[in-house]
């Protein structure tokens, strides 16, 4: 998975100076890069400026809370959550709250452009269809004869790989370094969240084989879907 994000208006919301430096110094090779450490100042330059692609948003601000964003500002574009804060309750209100993506610090800013990008990609790109079965990057849902399946975000970005690329073939390390964009140290984290993945596909879809494992090759993404 191999996804840039160029020519684009982003706003990066905040406050920690030495973190937004690396942001900015990154994002504005290619895009139009604004800064705000607040949630009053992003509201500001919201109404403002417009326009916006996409918003990088951190949790704890010196002034605000990241969530308060929400309910400050009508129409937001994607939201991207950016913070350290990884619990599995925090991530859960972040998505519910309306963010499109949670990413925990730290973090590579290429791991962090992809999934900027993965929320920004066209339609045609964004939804992959077999059958009665769907993936939807920028919704972040997948969907089988209408009806949702509940994934987490790393079960998510897994399955999307896979469904780009059904029919091939690849390793625990491979999937690992095209998803989290980084040497792979370990392939326990990649076979812990496949092992789940396949039992909620398979829990949801009993009669279909989606991801099937070949000693020596690696796991694949059929697009067998009835």
């Amino acid at each position: 998975m191999n996804y840039t994000v160029h020519e684009r208006k982003l706003l990066f919301i905040e406050d920690d100076e030495e973190l937004l430096r690396e942001l900015v110094e990154y994002f504005s090779q290619d895009n139009v890069v604004f800064t705000a450490c607040d949630v009053d100042e992003a509201v500001e330059i919201l109404s403002k400026k417009g326009g916006f692609d996409a918003i990088i948003l951190d949790l704890i601000l010196k002034n605000s809370m990241g969530l308060e964003l929400f309910g400050a500002f009508p129409e937001l574009p994607p939201v991207i959550i950016l913070s350290s804060l990884d619990g599995e309750d925090t991530i859960f209100s972040g998505l519910t709250s309306g963010a499109a993506d949670y990413v925990v610090k730290p973090c590579s800013m290429r791991l962090l452009e992809t999934h900027i990008a993965m929320r920004l990609l066209p339609k045609t790109e964004a939804v992959v269809t077999f059958g009665s079965f769907s993936v939807d990057a920028n919704k972040r849902t997948v969907k089988y004869r209408g009806r949702t399946i509940s994934l987490t975000p790393s079960e998510f970005n897994i399955l999307f790989f896979l469904v780009k690329n059904c029919g091939e073939y690849f390793t625990a390390d491979e999937i690992y370094e095209n998803i989290w964009c980084a040497p792979s140290l370990s392939t326990t984290t990649v076979r812990v969240h496949l092992s789940s993945l396949r039992r909620k596909l398979k829990a949801a879809m009993p009669a279909c084989e989606v991801i099937r494992t070949e000693f020596s090759r690696g796991y694949c993404f059929t697009g067998e879907i009835v």
